[in-house]
């Protein structure tokens, strides 16, 4: 069985719940199928016919949850920069140290998914004015709050005596490379990677005795 057979059995377009509900279900199955398609294909390889098609619906029906491609892309960077901002360490007892490693857990976990490889894959051109601005403004944020941890952790011990910005860039450029090789079922599994990548970064960023 294919794996375009696969989603279309999941396909959510049978079902028969209230229609607020209905319309939720299929527009986020829509979201998983462009998603899939962008990471695999690349945006501009990838086609609304292309998506449609792996839902089990038509060009039209498709048309009903995203106006044209251009806002499905953004959608689906926007849901990967939601998901690596959610869950942000909150206990201002913890290290930066620990606060930086737990963010990273999850940005790793994010960053392997087909949302966070779009995310990361995209360029300014790929995306209309609002959407870009939105996307840069999220990337910013992720960018702060890592020279945030940095800088605390440095002056409470944990991290070592370190340019932040410089080190928030290594960081980050690390991370975000993970989604142009890794893929979902082939090698380690994402729990494997965000561990192998958390404990390498973090031994680089841990003072010296």
């Amino acid at each position: 069985m294919s794996a375009m057979t696969k989603v279309a059995k999941k396909s959510p377009w049978a079902t028969s719940k209230d229609r607020a509900a209905e319309r939720e279900e299929k527009r986020e199955a829509v979201l998983h199928a462009a998603a899939q398609a962008f990471s695999e294909n690349g945006y501009y390889k990838t086609s609304l016919d292309d998506i449609a098609l792996r839902l089990g619906i038509t060009k039209p029906t498709l048309y009903y949850y995203a106006k044209n491609k251009e806002d499905l892309i953004a959608a689906v960077a926007a849901r990967g920069l939601d998901r690596m901002l959610a869950n942000l360490p909150t206990d201002p007892r913890a290290s930066g140290y620990d606060q930086l490693r737990a963010f990273l857990h999850n940005y790793v976990g994010v960053a392997a998914t087909d949302f966070g490889r779009c995310l990361m894959l995209l360029t300014d051109s790929d995306l209309g004015e609002v959407a870009g601005a939105h996307i840069r403004e999220g990337k910013g944020l992720i960018d702060k709050k890592i020279r945030g941890w940095i800088v605390i952790g440095i002056a409470d011990g944990s991290i070592a005596d370190c340019d932040a910005k410089l080190t928030a860039f290594m960081i980050a450029g690390a991370i975000n490379g993970i989604g142009r090789w890794y893929r979902e079922g082939v090698g380690l599994d994402v729990a494997s990677v965000a561990a192998i990548y958390i404990n390498q970064l973090g031994l680089g960023l841990l003072p010296r005795h």
